[in-house]
């Protein structure tokens, strides 16, 4: 257990990591007014019967700073593998783009601001925050837009592959029942923004979640020291050597298709010595040491005394 608990100033610090309303507010907004476009019955897309839902850090709760970008997910009522269920012809990844982007485009508030192209794994909406469309289709035999896997789309392979949006975040709402794992999520991924290192936020989560989940117990004082100790005393290529999956179990996160060794090497170097830091701030006797080392880990902007 750490010596200081400091309630109010890590309150203080996820405070200034939080998006503010204003963000949220304008996210909401954006994503009310987009998927309604993609929704309607009489418009552009209707052929496909669409259906959207969110994914990623606004719908998960684990943005930081800014609402950046939304990630919308278009269910579209077509089968992979083809089959009878659905239209009476096929549609291939290009049209099914081209369809879903129609509405947007036909519309002077975002026909100069969509862009997608061949290699795209998404619709991209520049609005200041970024919509993310992802169109998706399901899979063969099932009718429910509800259940998972749906498939999507990868240009880098080139194939239809499985995607479990909605159990993933299941999944993180799990873990982080009477735990800290969602804030250690943004802590993490403050750590990581800080350092500049190029890791991606999902395989941030996935990271997390393997580990065990009395890492993220007590406050944050405990549980921030705690979960990057357990990252730290594994070396990178012990690490790499795991199989360390997905929440829903479908990949695993240490691949030269997801995080290659190069960039994870650079990413567990800088957990050992955050590590240090978050050691030396939960076992310093003296309160006004243990906060001028959280503020030499979390930022001197961020921690306040």
């Amino acid at each position: 257990m750490a010596f200081f608990a400091l309630g109010e100033n890590f309150n203080g610090f996820f405070g200034k990591i939080n998006p503010g309303a204003s963000f949220v507010a304008q996210a909401s907004s954006e994503h009310t007014t987009v998927t309604g476009l993609i929704e309607d019955r009489n418009g552009l897309a209707a052929e496909l019967s669409p259906s959207c839902f969110l994914q990623g850090s606004y719908r998960q709760d684990t943005a930081i700073y800014a609402i950046n970008d939304v990630d919308i997910v278009v269910v579209c009522r077509l089968w992979y593998p083809p089959s009878d269920g659905g239209s009476a012809r096929g549609y291939g990844r290009d049209e099914i783009f081209r369809i879903i982007a129609a509405p947007l485009l036909n519309d002077r508030r975002y026909s100069s601001k969509v862009r997608f192209g061949p290699t795209s794994m998404c619709i991209k909406v520049d609005l200041g925050i970024k919509l993310e469309i992802l169109p998706v289709v399901f899979k063969a035999g099932n009718y429910d837009p509800s259940l998972e896997p749906f498939v999507l789309y990868r240009p880098s392979s080139q194939k239809w592959e499985d995607g479990y949006a909605r159990q993933h975040q299941r999944w993180l709402t799990y873990k982080n029942q009477n735990s800290g794992f969602i804030p250690s999520i943004k802590v993490l991924k403050h750590l990581r923004s800080r350092a500049r290192l190029d890791a991606v936020s999902f395989h941030l989560e996935c990271l997390l979640f393997n580990l065990s989940d009395a890492v993220f117990k007590n406050g944050p004082a405990d549980y921030i020291p705690a979960f990057l100790r357990a990252i730290a005393n594994v070396s990178a290529a012990g690490w790499y050597m795991k199989r360390v999956l997905t929440p829903c179990g479908e990949r695993d996160i240490f691949s030269t298709q997801e995080w290659r060794m190069e960039s994870w090497g650079r990413f567990h170097a800088a957990v050992v010595g955050w590590s240090r830091l978050a050691d030396i701030a939960a076992a310093t006797p003296d309160r006004n040491r243990a906060i001028a080392a959280w503020k030499a880990l979390l930022g001197d902007d961020y921690f306040p005394w």
